[in-house]
């Protein structure tokens, strides 16, 4: 039922047309659109609308947050480390954001900044099983180097 109506959302809202000039008001517009879209695999046109939301808020979190996601599924590694450091920079607290930061560097093979990144998102998340499992597997990793 999610599916579907995440689909017919998608449908509908990106058939209609787009106004050059953006309010406020259609922050949550283009965030919701671009949320669906990026739940439906369709990340070119969800980054697209996470474009114009942080036009219009500069300082939207989430947005930059789940652009880097878009950006690290469609392997433009180096966009998604630009989102995540701001997202870190606006907020020093998000595990998410260096959980997400640690896989992009782990992905580009780097894998000192990896561990970094994932000791900092455990120290702020210690129940965050993820950032415990993705640890490991960098510990794998470097242990049959």
């Amino acid at each position: 039922m999610k599916i579907l109506f995440l689909i017919l959302f998608s449908l509908v809202t990106n058939s209609c047309a787009i106004d050059k000039k953006l309010s406020k008001s259609d922050l949550e517009y283009y965030h919701s659109r671009a949320v669906a879209n990026a739940n439906l695999g369709k990340y070119k046109r969800a980054i697209k609308d996470f474009d114009k939301v942080i036009l219009l808020d500069s300082n939207h979190i989430i947005s930059y947050y789940n652009r880097g996601l878009a950006y690290s599924s469609l392997h433009k590694y180096h966009k998604a480390l630009i989102d995540f450091n701001k997202v870190i920079k606006l907020n020093t607290n998000s595990s998410d954001a260096y959980r997400s930061r640690g896989n992009v560097y782990y992905y580009l093979k780097q894998y000192g900044n990896a561990l970094i990144d994932y000791n900092k998102a455990i120290e702020l998340s210690p129940s965050d099983s993820q950032s415990h499992k993705n640890k490991a597997m960098l510990y794998k990793v470097l242990k049959n180097k």
